[in-house]
C-alpha cells in the first residue's frame, strides 16, 4: 500500500512539473472563403498584405478595422516573426490569396494580461482577415531563423561561434581555390593573355 501511494504521488508530481495538465492556447481557425485555385501559401518570413476586423469575443465589440480606422487601406506585416499578435503568427500560416480566415485567438496569444488600448486585460479576439498579397519577407528573417537554433528569438553566443565558424570554414575553401588558380595562373606557359591576367 505504501510503494502504491508513493508510486501515484511520484506520477502526479511528474505531471504537474511537466505542465501535462495545462494545456497550451491555441488558435481557433476557421475558413471563411478560400480561392478556387491557389498558387503560393503563406510561410514564415513571407509579406502578407491583410485588411481586418478585430472583436471581443465577450460582447462583439470592434476594437480596430482596416477599412473604417485605416483609411481604408490594408496594412503589410511579417509572418512569424512576432511583428503581429503570436495568434496571428499561427492562424494565418496555410494561407492563399483570396482567402479569408475568421481566428478566435485566446488572451495568452493576443494581448495577455496587459491589455492595450480599447482591449481591455485577458481578453479573448476575433478577427475576419482577408488575405490580399503574399510577397517575399526579407532575406533577414529567414537568416535569422536559421540561426536561431532554439527558436527563443535571440541569438546565443554559442549560435553566433557556429555560424562564424561555418563563415570562416568557406571562406578557407575559397582561399584555398583562390591560391589554386593563382598557382595554375603562374606556373602556365606563357601566352599573350597571360599578361592580362596577371
Amino acid at each position: 500500500m505504501r510503494f502504491f501511494l508513493w508510486n501515484a504521488n511520484l506520477t502526479l508530481w511528474v505531471t504537474v512539473l511537466s505542465g501535462a495538465l495545462i494545456p497550451e492556447p491555441e488558435v481557433k481557425i476557421e475558413v471563411l472563403q478560400k480561392p478556387f485555385i491557389c498558387h503560393r501559401k503563406t510561410k514564415g518570413g513571407d509579406l502578407m498584405l491583410v485588411h481586418y476586423e478585430g472583436y471581443l469575443e465577450k460582447d462583439g465589440s470592434l476594437f480596430h478595422s482596416t477599412h473604417k480606422h485605416n483609411n481604408g487601406q490594408p496594412v503589410w506585416f511579417t509572418l512569424g516573426i512576432l511583428e503581429v499578435l503570436k495568434g496571428w503568427d499561427q492562424g494565418l500560416k496555410g494561407m492563399c490569396v483570396g482567402e479569408k480566415r475568421k481566428l478566435t485567438i485566446p488572451p495568452a496569444l493576443g494581448y495577455g494580461k496587459e491589455g492595450k488600448g480599447k482591449i481591455p486585460p485577458e481578453s479573448t479576439l476575433i478577427f475576419n482577415i482577408d488575405l490580399l498579397e503574399i510577397r517575399n519577407g526579407p532575406r533577414s528573417h529567414e537568416s535569422f531563423q536559421e540561426m536561431d537554433l532554439n527558436d527563443d528569438w535571440k541569438l546565443s553566443k554559442h549560435e553566433l561561434g557556429l555560424q562564424a565558424r561555418a563563415l570562416f570554414a568557406v571562406l578557407d575553401i575559397w582561399d584555398w581555390v583562390l591560391m589554386l588558380l593563382l598557382q595554375m595562373v603562374l606556373s602556365a606557359e606563357p601566352s599573350p593573355c597571360s599578361s592580362i591576367i596577371l
